[in-house]
């Protein structure tokens, strides 16, 4: 194998890997496909964690360190030089930096009649650690358990349900119930829609699968925080923090803004970090105790009479926008801040 290590960079690597929390050690075993025997069963054994990790990666059927380099650079950004490394030249490069399982199905457009289309993304299947830790500043106490989710393949909408969006499938067939083609505040047709209840984004999505002979849908909750992650383990999908120039919340622009305006996560999709309020299927829960690890909807006990919303909006703070963050409403309501996303399972026919 060409990849080497100087001793210098090793022994940074090391300390790098032996330093890393428990969830972001296994979020790394997972991503790079290592045997799970080499996650420490014990913490007295975590301080001894890299040596063993390393012998696999350098294995026969390891990783290789070009790989092994460029997934530890979404888990700790930063925090090792690639300088300390004698790589290949292709595998230094900016876009050797972690990304999510490349796409091996394309993302599609959804025609709605009219002229409009909905952009679907094709979101890979893996696994990832929901909620935050205990330790976390700024967490709540609902959004843990922190817990180890698997997510099936599925696609999910590239945007928020824009306003024309709605209009051209509230102009569909009703399933069970009424749309109004004009619910939202604020106006404009590339605006994400607005002031929708759960009962009638489903109804939405009811109309889209009669429409599409395809199965569309809320997301689970799982799945939207899966799909919002896109691979991080950090507050945001763009770091620790979060400025005005990346996501529309409380402190700047006073109403929404056009969807695809602020830069996308790692699967390409956008505005999952504020503007508006995104629906999920799931009851609300006090908590993850007993949490599905399947990336299904959580639809058994709890509380029916709320449902969950994530994402955080235009009207509340950067916290709020946290990918762990989750908040409750009831879903015979509606607000200027609250809409949707739709899903579409893999494959995606009938």
């Amino acid at each position: 194998m060409s990849d080497s290590l100087s001793p210098s960079g090793r022994l940074a690597l090391i300390k790098l890997v032996n330093a890393l929390m428990q969830p972001d050690f296994e979020a790394l075993v997972f991503a790079i496909k290592a045997p799970p025997y080499l996650i420490p069963s014990n913490f007295s054994a975590q301080g001894n964690r890299s040596p063993a990790l390393l012998q696999w990666v350098e294995s026969p059927g390891g990783c290789g360190l070009s790989e092994f380099l460029a997934v530890l650079e979404g888990v700790a950004p930063g925090a090792f030089q690639l300088t300390d490394v004698s790589l290949p030249t292709q595998s230094t490069s900016p876009a050797s930096k972690v990304q999510p399982e490349k796409k091996t199905k394309p993302s599609f457009q959804e025609h709605l009649g009219g002229g409009k289309s909905l952009d679907m993304v094709y979101i890979p299947e893996g696994r990832f650690w929901m909620g935050s830790p205990e330790t976390k500043e700024g967490r709540c106490g609902d959004e843990g358990p922190q817990h180890k989710v698997h997510v099936p393949a599925f696609y999910m909408g590239k945007y928020p349900v824009t306003q024309a969006q709605w209009l051209a499938v509230s102009l569909l067939d009703d399933v069970e119930r009424d749309l109004k083609p004009h619910p939202s505040r604020f106006k404009g047709d590339n605006l994400p829609v607005e002031r929708v209840t759960w009962f009638e984004a489903v109804e939405f999505c009811a109309r889209l699968s009669k429409h599409t002979r395809c199965d569309y849908r809320l997301p689970s909750e799982a799945e939207w925080e899966y799909a919002c992650r896109a691979g991080t383990t950090s507050p945001y999908y763009f770091g620790d923090t979060i400025s005005t120039d990346q996501v529309n919340h409380k402190e700047h622009y006073g109403k929404t803004t056009e969807v695809g305006r602020f830069p996308p996560n790692a699967f390409g999709l956008y505005d999952m970090h504020g503007n508006v309020w995104e629906w999920c299927q799931d009851h609300w829960h006090d908590n993850y105790e007993g949490a599905p690890t399947d990336g299904s909807a959580w639809i058994e006990g709890g509380n029916s009479g709320y449902r969950v919303r994530r994402g955080g909006s235009w009207d509340f703070s950067p916290r709020i926008c946290r990918s762990a963050y989750r908040f409750t409403f009831m879903p015979g309501l509606g607000n200027d801040s609250l809409g949707f996303r739709v899903v579409c399972s893999a494959p995606r026919t009938l």
